[in-house]
């Protein structure tokens, strides 16, 4: 099994212990298991509100390094880079189960579009506002579309204004929205509910593409989509 997390902000970093201690311990995983651990950003001291980190430095690495030494069973590997379009064929291969934990709708669009021309490949994307979001599956099995790309039912991800993470300025590094924690911590969590029905419970057919989130409304709710015909 080949797993992939990509950006070890908020989301991911929420998601890697959770997801690693159970990659390790269940039995319902075959091994063996290489987990990915991809971002080219750096941890700061400002990010400690949301985010667990032993140490400053690339956050691939750091995150990176912390999981080896405690699930000793998993193959990790740190990739200190952005995905874009030069990396990304060795980045994502086939029958790879992508988790997109990034901030920004320019590098799902590159995630988005290199997975629709995949034989087999699992991304599981999620992302949100300050109470609210959600998380979407896109599954490709034997070359056919089992649910909706990212870009089929989000114009903003098809048509991105903004821009990936390695093109943007310092400064503009530095402005972001506003961030809650138990956002990110429930984000994490869906996108685990995710990984546990579709590819570990093997519900099929998958009767969900996206689940969306309220926190402030105590709501989950699933949405059931087809794959648009391109």
């Amino acid at each position: 099994m080949n797993i992939i997390i990509a950006g070890l902000g908020g989301v991911g970093t929420a998601l890697t212990d959770p997801l690693c201690r159970y990659l390790q311990y269940s039995i319902e995983i075959p091994g063996p298991v290489t987990v990915k651990f991809v971002d080219g950003d750096n941890y700061e001291d400002k990010n400690y509100e949301r985010q667990s980190f032993v140490s400053i430095g690339n956050k691939a690495s750091i995150k990176a390094a912390e999981s080896k030494r405690r699930f000793d069973r998993l193959n990790i590997e740190a990739i200190d880079e952005y995905i874009n379009e030069d990396n990304i064929s060795d980045i994502i291969t086939e029958g790879s189960i992508v988790f997109i934990c990034v901030d920004n709708h320019a590098s799902r669009k590159i995630i988005s579009d290199h997975a629709s021309k995949m034989h087999d490949v699992i991304i599981i994307s999620g992302g949100n506002e300050f109470v609210d979001g959600n998380v979407q599956i896109y599954m490709r099995k034997g070359g056919s579309e089992i649910t909706p790309s990212l870009t089929d039912y989000h114009p903003e991800i098809r048509n991105p204004s903004d821009r990936s993470p390695e093109e943007m300025s310092c400064e503009e590094l530095s402005e972001s929205a506003p961030q809650l924690l138990f956002t990110n911590l429930t984000v994490a969590n869906i996108m685990c509910w995710v990984f546990f029905a579709a590819v570990v419970n093997r519900k099929d057919p998958v009767n969900f593409a996206e689940v969306y989130f309220d926190i402030e409304a105590m709501s989950v709710r699933p949405t059931i989509r087809k794959p648009l015909n391109r």
